[in-house]
């Protein structure tokens, strides 16, 4: 890497912090980014700024929104009675793209793993609790 300049190397480091990229994508990654126009750079890295301010968890189903409520809590049209518990957003894009359920979710963000000391209390198993307490939540 010393034949980059410093800057370059910079960016190949952060980008390289990734979860699966490694030192050779995050420098084809960088050269890109290096070979695209100042607007284009620009705009990815608004992008990236924009998710660290706007995006969080939603408080109903701590999934991942810019609104609070997020969109699909605020939906009408969805089988407000109906609640699929997910372990991860990913997991609520996956069942989502599927076009499979049409009810809400509820995202534990994790799942126990009493040997990694991850137990009922590191989770939002207390807000699950609370939601299905409230009573409008029925049984299938």
């Amino acid at each position: 890497m010393e034949y980059y300049p410093p800057s370059l190397v910079r960016l190949i480091k952060q980008l390289s912090k990734l979860p699966g990229i490694g030192e050779k994508t995050a420098t084809r990654l960088a050269l890109h980014i290096l070979r695209s126009s100042q607007e284009e750079a620009k705009t990815l890295s608004q992008s990236i700024l924009d998710v660290k301010d706007k995006v969080r968890l939603c408080s109903t189903c701590f999934g991942l929104a810019d609104t609070d409520p997020c969109g699909l809590c605020q939906n009408t049209n969805r089988d407000h009675a109906l609640l699929c518990i997910v372990e991860q957003p990913s997991d609520l894009v996956a069942l989502e793209k599927s076009g499979a359920f049409n009810g809400l979710y509820h995202v534990l963000h994790g799942a126990i793993s009493p040997m990694d000391g991850i137990g009922p209390e590191n989770l939002r198993i207390k807000e699950l609790l609370a939601r299905v307490a409230n009573g409008k939540i029925r049984e299938e």
